[in-house]
This record gives C-alpha cells, sequence and structure tokens, in this order.
C-alpha cells in the first residue's frame, strides 16, 4: 500500500492549497516578522533543509495561477528559489514547454518542477500547497523517484530505465533550459521493455 501513501499525502497536500487562500488572498498560516525561517523542517525522520530547494516554472503573465505562484514561492523561499520561464512572447520557452508537453501530457500552466539539492523529486502541473513542498521532496526522496502530478499521480522511479529517460529529459528541459530529442526519447521507451512508471492514482 505504498502507493496508496504517497497518494493519499500528495491528495491532502494539494488539496489542502485549494482551501489555504482566503478571501482576502492571503494565506491561512499567519506568520510575524519576528520569527525566522527554520533551516531545515523534519519530516518523517528526513531533514530537508529550506535552502537546498529550487523551483522551475513555465508560466504565462496572463494567468492568475501563475502569478500567485510567481508570488508566492520567493516569498516562503526567498528570491532565488525560483527560477521563471515565460511563456508569452518566448519561442524559445514556448518550443520547451511543448516538449514538455510532449512527453508528459501538461498542457496547463503553471508548470512547475522542483529540485532538491540539485535532484529533481517533483513536476506539477498547476497551483499547489507551496508550504507542503518538504512533504512532496521527502515523500519523492523515500520513493527513490519524481513524483508527476498532472490530474493524477505518477511516481517515476530512478530505478527503472525508461523511468529515467523521462527523468533526465525533464531535468533538461526545466533545470537546464535545453532542448529534448522527444521522437528519440519515445523510439528508446518503445525499444525498453521495462515499465515507466507506477500510477498511484
Amino acid at each position: 500500500m505504498k502507493k496508496a501513501g504517497v497518494l493519499l499525502l500528495l491528495l491532502v497536500l494539494l488539496g489542502f492549497s485549494a482551501g489555504c487562500i482566503g478571501s482576502n488572498g492571503t494565506t491561512g498560516t499567519s506568520s510575524t516578522s519576528t520569527t525566522s525561517k527554520p533551516a531545515y523542517v523534519d519530516v518523517n525522520g528526513t531533514r530537508i533543509y529550506l535552502n537546498e530547494i529550487h523551483f522551475y516554472m513555465y508560466g504565462m503573465k496572463t494567468c492568475p495561477h501563475c502569478r500567485h505562484m510567481h508570488e508566492w514561492i520567493p516569498q516562503e523561499y526567498g528570491e532565488k528559489a525560483l527560477t521563471y520561464y515565460e511563456l508569452v512572447g518566448n519561442q524559445t520557452n514556448m518550443m520547451l514547454f511543448n516538449e514538455l508537453a510532449q512527453l508528459t501530457g501538461i498542457t496547463g500552466v503553471p508548470a512547475i518542477a522542483i529540485t532538491y539539492n540539485g535532484t529533481l523529486y517533483a513536476v506539477i502541473e498547476g497551483e499547489f500547497n507551496v508550504t507542503a513542498t518538504p512533504e512532496i521532496i521527502a515523500t519523492a526522496i523515500k520513493n527513490d523517484g519524481v513524483l508527476l502530478l498532472t490530474g493524477k499521480t505518477y511516481l517515476l522511479s530512478y530505478k527503472d530505465p525508461k523511468a529515467k529517460l523521462v527523468i533526465n529529459a525533464l531535468y533538461t528541459i526545466f533545470v537546464k533550459h535545453q532542448s529534448v530529442d522527444v521522437q528519440k526519447i519515445f523510439n528508446e521507451l518503445k525499444a525498453n521493455s521495462t515499465s515507466t512508471g507506477n500510477s498511484t492514482g
């Protein structure tokens, strides 16, 4: 039931974000300027150091969800924690986003990748509860993979050769901000007889 636990955790975390925005646009949690953020969060015995978290986001300036995430991520993790790729008027970013769509089925924005200490651990389509990022990372670490949230939840295992092809392509598109040969990846996936990932939803 490991996969069911991953799904349940992610549904709770992602579902929580829908209800945590108040009518005045503020988050449901309160904080004061006198309290400092901890250096790390302990998630079931796994220390997640907040300064090692980085977000890569494809978005559109015309999208309210993108604007919200573009503001919220730096508020929680600092200005340097977000690399933003604007799609409106940028051919390179549009080309990379189209490659992302071909590989994952993600067609909506924001499309966000989360890395921890330089390793990719999640790719999420849409808004989510940014404060739950340490739990998302810890879940991915525990399951030795990348969580792909696109309406359904998938776990792409670092141990699976087919999944590793997709993970490497996602890393290239988000982190390196470079193009991948999608057709070559599809051909390699077809040639390899192991499964790509385990759907948990």
